[in-house]
C-alpha cells in the first residue's frame, strides 16, 4: 500500500511539473508570437503611412458637404476624372477667367489616380448620394473618359487594389453586409478599412514588385544622366522656397480646391525654377520607359476595351447626370508625339465615344488632339505639365464652356 501511494504521489507531482513546464512553453510561444505580430503590424502601418494612397480620394469624399454649402450662391463646376485631370486642371485659373468677365464661378478638381471606372464609380455614387440628399445640383460637370483606363489590361491591374478600394470607398453598411454574408472576406475588408490605413498587404507587395520590374528601354547611363539632371533641377526649385513653405499638402487640398500645387503662392524666381524642373521630365530616356509601362499595364496603344469597365463608366455618367444641370464627357489632350493610334485603334475609340453618347444622351467632346496643346506641354507620355500644360488646357476649357456657364440660370 505504501509503495502504491508513493507511486501515485510521484505520478501526480510529475504530471503537475510536466503541465507547468508545458504551460511555460506555451506562454513563451504566445509572447514570442505576440512580439512578432506587433513588430509586423507596426512595420505595415509605417509603410502604409508612407504610401498615403488614399488621402486624396477620401479627402474629396469628405469635402462634399462643404462643396455644396460654399457653392450655393455661385455657378459651380466639378471636373471628375483620373490623375490626368488632377495634373491638368487648375480651378484658381479657371475661376479667375470668369471673374474677369464678372461671372462668379467656383470650380473643383476631382481628379485622382490609380482608379479604373469600376472604382471611380464608387466615388460618383458618393457624389450623387450627397447632392441628392441635399437637393442640390452642379451647374456644370465635366467627366473625363480615359481610354487606357478602360482596357482589359487595366481591369487585370485593378485586381491588386480591389479589396483596398472596396474597403475604403464602399459605404460602411456595405462592408458590414459583406462581413455578415462572407465572414472571411468581410474580416479582410474591415481590417483594411479600420486597422491598416486603407491598404491591403497584397497592394504593398505588388507595388514593390512592379517597381522592381520597371522596364529599361534606354541605356542606363543615358537614363541616369537624365534622372540626375532632373534631381538637380528639383533641388534648385526647392531652394527658392522658404524653409517653412506649405505648398505640397497631402490629400485633397481645400485651399486650391484640388490643384496639385498652389502656384499663386510662388515667387517669379520659384516659377521659373519650377518650369525648368518640369521641362527636365520631357527627355526621351525618361519618356520611353514611361510609354512602355503604359503599354504593359494599360494597353494604351491597342485599347482592347473591357466591357465591365465600359458599363461602369456609363453608370458613372448616369450618376453625375442625375445631379448636374449640364454635363459633358471629355477626353483630355494626348501626347501625340508618343501615343500614336493606328487607324484601326482610332476607329475603335470613335465607336466607343459614339456608344457612350448614345447610351447616356450626353455629349462626348474629344479634346485629344488640339493645336493649342503641344507635346512639350506634357510632363510624361500622358500627363500635362503643372506649368504650361495645365495653364493652357485650363484656359482652353474656360473658353470652351463660357457660353454654357453664361446660359446657366
Amino acid at each position: 500500500m505504501h509503495s502504491s501511494t508513493s507511486n501515485s504521489e510521484f505520478e501526480n507531482r510529475y504530471q503537475t511539473l510536466d503541465s507547468t513546464g508545458e504551460l511555460k512553453v506555451r506562454l513563451r510561444t504566445f509572447l514570442g508570437g505576440l512580439l512578432v505580430f506587433v513588430l509586423v503590424v507596426g512595420l505595415f502601418n509605417f509603410l502604409a503611412r508612407q504610401v498615403s494612397m488614399n488621402d486624396r480620394v477620401l479627402g474629396m469624399i469628405d469635402y462634399l458637404p462643404s462643396l455644396v454649402e460654399e457653392s450655393a450662391d455661385t455657378r459651380n463646376v466639378l471636373f471628375f476624372g483620373s490623375s490626368m485631370v488632377q495634373a491638368g486642371f487648375e480651378p484658381e485659373l479657371f475661376d479667375r477667367y470668369f471673374s474677369d468677365r464678372e461671372l462668379d464661378v467656383v470650380s473643383y478638381n476631382y481628379g485622382v489616380g490609380n482608379l479604373n471606372p469600376e472604382f471611380q464609380q464608387y466615388v460618383t455614387r458618393h457624389i450623387r448620394d450627397e447632392l441628392e440628399t441635399r437637393d442640390t445640383k452642379l451647374d456644370l460637370t465635366l467627366l473625363e473618359f480615359n481610354p487606357f483606363q478602360t482596357t482589359k489590361r487595366r481591369y487585370a491591374l485593378g485586381e491588386m487594389t480591389r479589396d483596398q478600394n472596396q474597403a475604403i470607398l464602399w459605404p460602411a453598411v456595405d462592408v458590414w453586409r459583406v462581413a455578415l454574408n462572407d465572414p472571411d472576406r468581410g474580416a479582410r475588408l474591415l481590417a483594411i478599412r479600420y486597422l491598416r490605413h486603407g491598404l491591403s498587404a497584397e497592394l504593398i507587395t505588388s507595388a514593390i514588385l512592379l517597381d522592381s520590374d520597371e522596364p529599361k528601354v534606354e541605356p542606363s547611363s543615358v537614363r541616369e544622366d537624365a534622372q540626375n539632371k532632373r534631381s538637380e533641377l528639383r533641388r534648385a526649385f526647392l531652394d527658392t522656397l522658404p524653409a517653412d513653405h506649405d505648398l505640397f499638402r497631402g490629400g485633397w487640398d481645400t485651399e486650391s480646391r484640388g490643384s496639385r500645387l498652389r502656384k499663386s503662392e510662388l515667387t517669379e524666381d520659384s516659377l521659373q525654377a519650377l518650369d525648368a524642373f518640369v521641362r527636365s521630365y520631357n527627355h526621351p530616356a525618361l519618356l520611353a520607359p514611361d510609354l512602355e509601362n503604359r503599354i504593359q499595364t494599360s494597353d494604351i496603344l491597342g485599347l482592347d476595351f473591357d466591357e465591365r469597365l465600359v458599363r461602369a463608366f456609363i453608370a458613372m455618367v448616369h450618376d453625375l447626370s442625375a445631379v448636374s444641370k449640364s454635363i459633358e464627357v471629355v477626353l483630355l489632350p494626348r501626347n501625340t508625339q508618343w501615343v500614336e493610334y493606328t487607324p484601326e485603334v482610332q476607329a475603335k475609340l470613335d465607336a466607343m465615344m459614339e456608344r457612350i453618347s448614345s447610351e447616356t444622351g450626353v455629349v462626348v467632346r474629344d479634346m485629344q488632339v488640339s493645336n493649342r496643346i503641344t507635346p512639350e506641354m506634357f510632363v510624361d507620355t500622358t500627363h500635362l505639365s503643372v506649368t504650361t500644360g495645365a495653364e493652357t488646357y485650363t484656359r482652353f476649357l474656360a473658353e470652351t464652356y463660357e457660353a454654357t456657364l453664361l446660359d446657366t440660370p
